[in-house]
């Protein structure tokens, strides 16, 4: 009466390659939100690290005694470590950063005595090199996160 030689799928083996393919797109849609967020991560830091290397390309092009006068004349210090978000010569980096980060950013800069090579305390007045390092500060959801730029002038 009927033909027991019919081909094709039956209603439950569709059932479950949609399933299989459903399970395959969501995991690819799944991937796209999470490369999204890495690529806003990465574009942040790297603005944050523009903005520390323009920080720190501004004072590599001071002299020594510039440095002194912008951190401080007392020579017999070792570092100086300031704020942007309390230092006044300082307002023009904090406006930079607002301007490329969001609201709340901050950077810090480090200005070091690299000691003699003879030994001894290293000061500002008899140091052979001094190091700057600027670090960016900024909070990305509820994680902080920063970025360092470090160099040394002679």
């Amino acid at each position: 009466m009927g033909n027991t030689n019919e081909r094709g799928l039956s209603l439950i083996e569709v059932i479950l390659a949609l399933g299989l393919m459903a399970g395959v797109l969501i995991s690819v849609a799944g991937l796209f939100i999470l490369s999204e967020r890495q690529v806003k991560s990465g574009k942040t830091a790297t603005q944050a690290l523009a903005v520390g290397r323009a920080i720190s390309e501004e004072m590599t092009g001071w002299g020594f005694k510039q440095t002194y006068r912008v951190f401080g004349d007392d020579g017999t210090a070792a570092s100086y470590t300031y704020d942007t978000r309390t230092e006044a010569f300082a307002a023009k980096w904090q406006t930079m950063l607002d301007d490329s980060l969001q609201y709340g950013s901050y950077a810090t800069i480090l200005v070091a005595a690299v000691p003699p090579e003879s030994g001894g305390s290293p000061n500002l007045n008899a140091c052979r090199a001094i190091r700057v390092t600027v670090t960016v500060f900024w909070a990305e959801g509820d994680r902080n996160r920063s970025v360092r730029v470090m160099t040394v002038r002679i």
